[in-house]
């Protein structure tokens, strides 16, 4: 007993020593191997950057813009072996980084430098001073020509961002404040409010150009948004509507109705920030606001339609073309609104100009011309030959003084003088003889 006891302590110390030396036990032999420990690799030692090196203008231009696009605001270049003028390949290359290179002219308010050394073995220090921030140069975005550049802006128009740095290659000058103005007023299913705006473009010329614009929207984002969905939900409602008209002038008849019977309308003369939303929901009427949501429906129910932007007896008025039938006649529901008109009334560019419109004519298709009336007939009018002057002849001959022949009738005093004799046809051949008056 003794024995087996002490055999089984002996098995208790062998398991305890293996466990703590990671022994494996198989079958029946120990096998008993050394516990390692993991080392973690040492980081290798980061090797300072070195400063570029310049041996010729293309290098110089190229270590120059590197700082800028990096947001560096001290850095430091060798100068080995150069070929050419290096001091003033050094001042032009800070010029044109500066001033003609976008990101430079964009990012940066100015550069000093200090060159030491020779052009064989030389230093040059550079401070920038930038004022963009780093965040503000790592959020521009690269765009090939201005139709790509208008994909980017109404993609921030429609999310209503605040901002927009676009780097435009094939830069093509543009009005891009009008474009923005035309994209919110044609498009108020996609944007409710009409933002202020600051564009600004550098440099001011070459073929690739750093466009920045801000946006500053009547309200927060989300808010905007809520409204979005509210006049959404009535231009949908619209679009139902006018879809039962058969053909083109019943769709357009439909829509006059729906927009000029649906609501009691307060005029204003103040233009709106968000015109859809105040013409649907608020029940504000401008002329703005009309034109607006006129073409965007129009544009639904397959209609020709385009915006007119001019003046009615001097203040600024927006209405709009519209095509029926292949004819473009003018429309302003504002007029309609203000003459409490029941009818759409499809006006011509006389019509127009008459009532006190101003607009660029030219710009727009020509309208019909209106039917001329026929001439009203005289009444009691004319000459018959049956009044009291019907013998009266105007002689404007003589020297341009204009004498009244008399011709005598039958209550006509007699005279002494004989009748003057007319020519007749036998002596035609004669020499012309003058006619006298008695």
């Amino acid at each position: 007993m003794k024995r087996f006891t002490a055999f089984l302590l002996l098995l208790g110390l062998l398991f305890s020593l293996t466990a703590c030396n990671g022994a494996w036990v198989k079958d029946d032999a120990l096998t008993v191997r050394e516990h390692v420990e993991q080392t973690l690799p040492e980081p290798a030692p980061t090797e300072e950057e070195q400063p570029p090196v310049v041996t010729g203008r293309n290098e110089l231009r190229g270590a120059v813009l590197s700082f800028i696009r990096d947001w560096t605001e001290h850095g430091t270049i060798l100068v080995r072996n150069y070929d050419g003028d290096i001091s003033a390949d050094l001042s032009e290359t800070v010029r044109y980084a500066t001033e003609e290179e976008p990101i430079g002219a964009f990012a940066v308010d100015y550069a000093d430098y200090e060159l030491t050394g020779t052009a064989k073995e030389g230093e040059i220090s550079l401070r920038i001073v930038f004022r963009r921030s780093a965040a503000e140069v790592d959020a521009i975005v690269t765009v090939n020509g201005n139709n790509s550049a208008f994909q980017k802006i109404q993609q921030a128009l429609v999310n209503y961002d605040t901002a927009l740095t676009l780097r435009i290659r094939n830069y093509e000058p543009t009005d891009f404040a009008a474009y923005i103005r035309s994209y919110c007023i044609e498009h108020p299913e996609l944007v409710t409010a009409l933002p202020e705006l600051s564009a600004e473009v550098y440099p001011l010329e070459g073929e690739t150009r750093i466009l920045e614009l801000h946006f500053v929207y009547p309200a927060e984002r989300e808010t905007l948004r809520l409204l979005q969905n509210l006049v959404t939900t009535t231009l949908s409602s619209a679009s139902s509507y006018v879809r039962t008209g058969e053909d083109a002038s019943s769709r357009a008849t439909l829509l006059f109705r729906f927009l000029t019977e649906r609501f009691d309308y307060t005029m204003t003369q103040e233009e709106p920030t968000m015109p859809a939303y105040s013409l649907l929901c608020e029940n504000v009427a401008h002329s703005l606001s009309f034109a607006s949501v006129f073409y965007s429906e129009c544009l639904t129910a397959n209609l020709d339609c385009r915006i007119v932007t001019g003046t009615l007896n001097g203040t600024a008025r927006y209405w709009n073309l519209l095509c029926l039938d292949g004819e473009y006649y003018y429309v302003d529901l504002m007029r309609s609104v203000e003459q409490e008109e029941t009818e759409l009334q499809l006006l011509t560019t006389k019509e127009l100009t008459e009532a006190g419109y101003l607009w660029d004519e030219s710009a727009y298709p020509a309208t019909p011309e209106p039917e001329e009336q026929p001439p009203e007939e005289p009444v009691n009018g004319g000459n018959t030959g049956n009044g009291e002057n019907a013998g009266n002849v105007e002689n404007t001959e003589n020297g341009g003084e204009t004498e009244t022949t008399t011709t005598p009738t039958e209550s006509s005093e007699p005279t002494d003088e004989p009748p003057t004799e007319l020519p007749t046809e036998s002596s035609s051949s004669e020499t012309e003889e003058t006619i006298e008056t008695p």
